[in-house]
């Protein structure tokens, strides 16, 4: 009789693996519908770096729930890489430089005219060659050592990064 039970449970997870989709056995990302196309895969070279962050902003709250490629990739000179980040306090990008180097000397420079926001940089790190953002909303750019976090539009989610990066002791 023993075996008979193991043939039915056999049965009944086979009849499962064929209902379910295999995602549902997989661990669950927080990327939904067209985000998923963009996900930052494990094997991305800045990977292990964006994992590392994440953790430390969940530590301080900041729960990620996605982590994406960035458009900003590239923008400057020595940059390792770039990640956009969907939270529970909203979505921002970040950008990577090796560690040794460092955003602390870069000059951001705003400009508002009307209904438009342009944002020049200097460096070092030097910016990429076109070096300039034309905007309809405010960006904020928040340094932090060899990271640089871009908000658009939330000036709260701004303060928040801004804390997490500077914190007071």
């Amino acid at each position: 009789m023993k075996g008979h039970g193991e043939s039915w449970l056999g049965l009944w997870l086979g009849l499962l693996v064929l209902l379910c989709p295999a995602e549902g056995f997989s661990q669950p990302t927080g990327c939904t519908g067209r985000e998923q196309e963009a996900e930052l895969r494990s094997d991305a070279h800045i990977y292990a770096v964006a994992i590392a962050l994440s953790e430390s902003l969940g530590k301080s709250g900041i729960v990620v729930n996605c982590m994406l490629n960035s458009t900003m990739e590239g923008t400057f000179e020595g940059e390792t890489g770039a990640t956009a980040y969907r939270t529970n306090r909203g979505s921002f990008e970040v950008l990577f430089l090796a560690r040794g180097e460092s955003f602390d000397r870069l000059s951001i420079f705003e400009l508002h005219k009307g209904d438009r926001y342009s944002y020049r940089f200097k460096g070092p790190p030097q910016p990429w060659p076109a070096n300039l953002i034309d905007s309809s909303y405010r960006i904020y750019f928040i340094k932090k050592r060899n990271i640089l976090f871009v908000v658009e539009r939330d000036a709260e989610l701004a303060a928040v990064l801004q804390k997490f990066a500077h914190p007071q002791p």
